[in-house]
């Protein structure tokens, strides 16, 4: 007897984006990210398996398209920043020790776990959260409040968690 519901798996696709997408992605991460400088001449495929959508850059793993509140966003992914100077580019909340297992499980960072805060940003920013001893990312956050006002914060929450280590997006990437 077989259950009353079933799980279907959609196949991994990647292909190589064409010139004109090539394009239209440069032009869209350099909008969101202005201090990243990327190479023209990048190979840069997509791979899509069931709702993910991620984009490679020469086989590292770049960015992931997310939807948040119906808005559609380029989310750097960690493998990329562990390749990258990412403190050039991204704005970094740097968290104590006691909030490291929490955020690199998926939780959202509260304001009495950030040490420093590297680098200025607005609501709705992509942020990356490192760990306080080697500055390591564990997660990619996106930002509830303008760098400022969350300086001025004693409590509450700062930023909503979009990626982090062991997540569907990190555990795709292990499988290619």
């Amino acid at each position: 007897m077989y259950p009353s519901f079933c799980i279907v798996r959609v196949a991994l696709r990647r292909w190589v984006l064409s010139k004109k997408d090539k394009k239209k992605l440069f032009n869209e991460i350099t909008r969101l990210y202005p201090r990243l400088n990327l190479s023209r001449d990048l190979n840069i495929e997509i791979v899509i398996e069931d709702e993910i959508q991620l984009y490679l850059f020469n086989s590292i793993p770049a960015f992931i398209e997310l939807y948040y509140s119906d808005k559609r966003l380029l989310v750097p992914h960690l493998k990329y920043l562990l390749k990258t100077e990412f403190r050039r580019w991204l704005p970094v909340l740097v968290v104590d020790e006691g909030a490291v297992k929490p955020i690199s499980r998926g939780a959202d960072l509260m304001r009495p776990g950030i040490i420093r805060i590297e680098g200025t940003f607005k609501a709705g920013d992509i942020v990356a959260v490192v760990e306080p001893s080697r500055g390591l990312p564990l997660a990619i956050h996106l930002a509830q409040y303008d760098s400022e006002e969350i300086i001025a914060m004693e409590k509450g929450r700062v930023s909503k968690s979009l990626h982090h280590l062991g997540d569907k997006y990190w555990k795709l990437v292990e499988s290619l």
